[in-house]
This record gives C-alpha cells, sequence and structure tokens, in this order.
C-alpha cells in the first residue's frame, strides 16, 4: 500500500538533517534525457516545511533549477530512506560568509515520503572520507553550514 505525503519532515529526520548527509538530489535537465542526479552532502533542515542545499553555481544541478525548480532529494537516515519532492528558489548565488562561489538553495512545498522498502531499516548512517585536508573540509563545512542558517533574503 502507497503511502501518502505529507507536507513537514519528520521531527527525527529534521533532527538528523543538522548536519553533512549524504544526499541524492535530482533535477530536471531542460537540453538532457530528462533528470540529472547528483550525491551531495550540505543539505540543512531549517525546519519541517524549508530545506537549505548548496551547490557550486557551475554544477548541471543549480543550472537546471535554474531552469527548472523541481527537485527531489533522497535522504538515507533516521533510520529509513526519505524521497522529498519540492520546489527550489536559489537565494544566494554567491552566497555571503562562505569562501567558494556557492549557490545557497532553499527547497519548500515539500512533499514527504518514507521511500525504505517495506519490513526493513537502515541500521548504519552511510559515511564518506574526505579526500583532502580534513581541517580544511571541517571548516568549510562549518562555514557553509552557518551561512545556510542564518541567511535571510
Amino acid at each position: 500500500m502507497a503511502t501518502a505525503p505529507t507536507p513537514e519532515l519528520p521531527q527525527p529526520l529534521v533532527e538528523f538533517m543538522q548536519r553533512p548527509r549524504i544526499t541524492v538530489v535530482t533535477t530536471h535537465s531542460p537540453d538532457g534525457p530528462g533528470v540529472t542526479c547528483n550525491v551531495i552532502s550540505w543539505v540543512l533542515a531549517r525546519d519541517p516545511r524549508t530545506i537549505r542545499m548548496m551547490g557550486d553555481s557551475r554544477t548541471r544541478w543549480v543550472q537546471n533549477l535554474k531552469a527548472d525548480p523541481r527537485v527531489a532529494l533522497t535522504i538515507l537516515g533516521a533510520e529509513g530512506a526519505w524521497t522529498v519532492y519540492g520546489q527550489a528558489r536559489i537565494l544566494a548565488d554567491p552566497t555571503p560568509g562562505v569562501p567558494l562561489r556557492l549557490a545557497l538553495i532553499e527547497v519548500t512545498d515539500l512533499q514527504v515520503y518514507p521511500s525504505m522498502f517495506w519490513g526493513a531499516r537502515l541500521t548504519q548512517v552511510p559515511e564518506w572520507e574526505v579526500t583532502y585536508d580534513p581541517a580544511q573540509a571541517e571548516k568549510l563545512d562549518q562555514q557553509v553550514f552557518a551561512a545556510m542558517r542564518e541567511f535571510n533574503p
């Protein structure tokens, strides 16, 4: 039986999305084969109805959102898999307070679905290893998340 969407992230997922997490972002390609999927980590649940994310302004997925605001996010965590559909809006490009040219994107009008297969739950959160200076990576993550939390259009 299919689960009806909700307009809000469940509280455990909001709490889970307060630091970098593996997230698949799917956007519509205006001149390509259909959709583009990318894995990102700079995704923040600002509140149950608002997600913010950042990405390099030159990437295909950010360019796609400028042409078509429909977006789907797949988040693995909070004991399950979650698919979130929404409407994206570029809030800043570049974003103040970060040293790179990053676009700050806000996703609203959420439709949230649990998408883990029936009868299962995640027992471990996906992890990754930074392949460049870990101290620099941590500093950048802190700058990005501070900017996502504090930016007011």
